[in-house]
């Protein structure tokens, strides 16, 4: 069985991914910005599940020091880790700057995730066939991998950042497949589905009302294809691959541009040593 780190896993298609892959037998490290809440779901779950394995972790992508600590106590505590699925997210439709300094969006959509999953590699690579999994949209097709504009600087909007960061998710898993193949480690993207979760509650207008269109997919639907990759035979996975309703799709050919994969790394990477995150 499988040691599998989830971010947002105690609401929408994070909570989703957590029951489903739980009842599998695999063990669950649950990454929640509200570890109140996420301990209640857990006790609630293992009343009726009582053989459910999970672990809750407190951190909060909007606080990068968070991410620090909670990593740190990562790897104090377990030996390996099998999969990260990269899964929280969220829209903004005003530019707004964290206590970190960085742009919203960009920072709780790729940078956090970034700083995640580099300071878990050393785990990552002690694992025979590890595995991340990061959760993108088909909506990275409107997006632009512009290095001097990631924090929104020159040009902003809430879509528009949306559409960047999701692309960055991509590129970002495809930088990893082409560094770390050679030791093991498998990166995919995914597409869950336009998905009935609390996704743009937090904005008024139209980004308000998304929760409410009629063709939204439940998590559970939308939960299906991080499953899969956490869990299919490595051989059926293409290593790098976008992937949507379980099965290998085509990503935006910025995704492919290795100049894109290695400028978005090296910059994310300095951003974090320039703020002691790294």
């Amino acid at each position: 069985m499988k040691t599998i780190l989830i971010t947002g896993a105690s609401s929408g298609v994070g909570l989703a991914t957590t029951k489903i892959l739980a009842a599998k037998g695999h063990k669950i490290i649950m990454i929640c910005r509200n570890v109140e809440k996420a301990l209640d779901i857990v006790e609630n779950l293992q009343k009726e599940h009582p053989d459910y394995d999970l672990d809750v972790i407190g951190m909060d992508l909007e606080d990068l020091q968070s991410i620090v600590s909670g990593t740190k106590y990562i790897i104090s505590k377990y030996e390996a880790l099998d999969v990260i699925i990269n899964n929280a997210g969220g829209i903004f439709s005003e530019r707004e700057i964290t206590m970190n300094g960085f742009e919203k969006a960009f920072q709780v959509n790729h940078l956090g995730h970034f700083l995640l999953t580099v300071r878990l590699l050393p785990l990552l690579l002690e694992s025979t066939e590890s595995r991340v999994i990061n959760l993108s949209s088909e909506y990275h097709r409107r997006g632009k991998i512009d290095i001097d504009n990631l924090n929104g600087e020159k040009k902003f909007g809430g879509w528009m950042q949306y559409g960047n960061t999701k692309l960055m998710n991509i590129v970002f898993a495809k930088a990893l497949a082409n560094k770390y193949q050679s030791k093991g480690l498998n990166a995919f993207s995914v597409h869950p589905g336009v998905v009935r979760t609390g996704f743009g509650s937090n904005n008024t207008g139209l980004l308000g009302l998304f929760n409410k269109m009629p063709f939204l997919i439940t998590p559970e639907k939308g939960a299906e294809t991080s499953v899969f990759l956490a869990t299919e035979d490595i051989k059926n996975l293409k290593n790098g691959g976008y992937y949507k309703s379980a099965k290998l799709a085509s990503a935006d050919l910025q995704a492919h541009d290795t100049d894109n994969q290695e400028k978005l790394w090296e910059k994310s990477e300095a951003m974090l040593k320039a703020k002691g995150f790294l």
